[in-house]
């Protein structure tokens, strides 16, 4: 079983009692040796195990009394959350990402009607392109072409959050942004800084009180 800890309870029979002390997840399947990754919003987790298997708790009246994977899914080797996105990147010769979640702000590409994506859904505008990298912020969301160096992304434009000064709202097409990208990182929800083929570091967004860059 995993050594994973936790602050919190999986179980619906138990969801308002308090751990004051960190105690082991012990519902995962007997199959998972390790959990590798770990990325939360305010009432999900996902976990990525060694054996690139995606596990989640649920909300409401159905929680998980046992976390079960995904099905049907290629095995994944990197995950990433937003306000309320999940992203994962597989672990194949040619990686393929996938979203799920709500997309109440074009985040995940799929030009829904603020429809929520239940599980893991091909995100296929990027099926051509070699992304080795993904990271989201607020309700934004990042590919990387690390071959190329060029960065897609899409969701809330606003406040400069997509770099792209010509675009203003919510944008559900994912683009090309910027070129000459090594790699990107995470600030706060407002604002991203990345690293170029130059060397140096660049950044985008809002910079309320001066917190990130001048």
């Amino acid at each position: 079983m995993s050594n994973f800890k936790s602050l919190g309870d999986l179980n619906g029979k138990k969801k308002k009692r308090i751990f004051k002390k960190m105690d082991r997840i012990k519902k995962f399947p007997k199959e998972v040796t390790k959990i590798v990754d770990v990325v939360d919003l305010i009432n999900r987790i996902v976990f990525l195990s060694f054996e690139g298997k995606l596990y989640q708790t649920s909300r409401g009246k159905n929680y998980h009394k046992k976390l079960k994977a995904f099905e049907n899914l290629p095995p994944m080797k990197s995950i990433a959350s937003g306000y309320y996105h999940f992203l994962a990147l597989s672990n194949e010769e040619k990686p393929r990402v996938y979203g799920w979640g709500q997309d109440l702000r074009k985040q995940l590409g799929f030009k829904t009607n603020n429809e929520i994506i239940l599980k893991p859904t091909l995100i296929e505008p990027l099926t051509e392109e070699n992304i080795e990298q993904i990271f989201c912020i607020g309700y934004c969301s990042f590919f990387l072409n690390k071959t190329t160096n060029i960065l897609f992304g899409c969701g809330d434009s606003r406040d400069g959050k997509l770099g792209k000064p010509e675009i203003t709202e919510y944008y559900a097409d994912i683009q090309k942004l910027h070129e000459n990208v090594v790699n990107v990182f995470g600030g706060h929800s407002d604002h991203t800084l990345m690293t170029k083929t130059d060397g140096k570091l660049y950044g985008f967004g809002l910079n309320g009180n001066g917190k990130v860059f001048f």
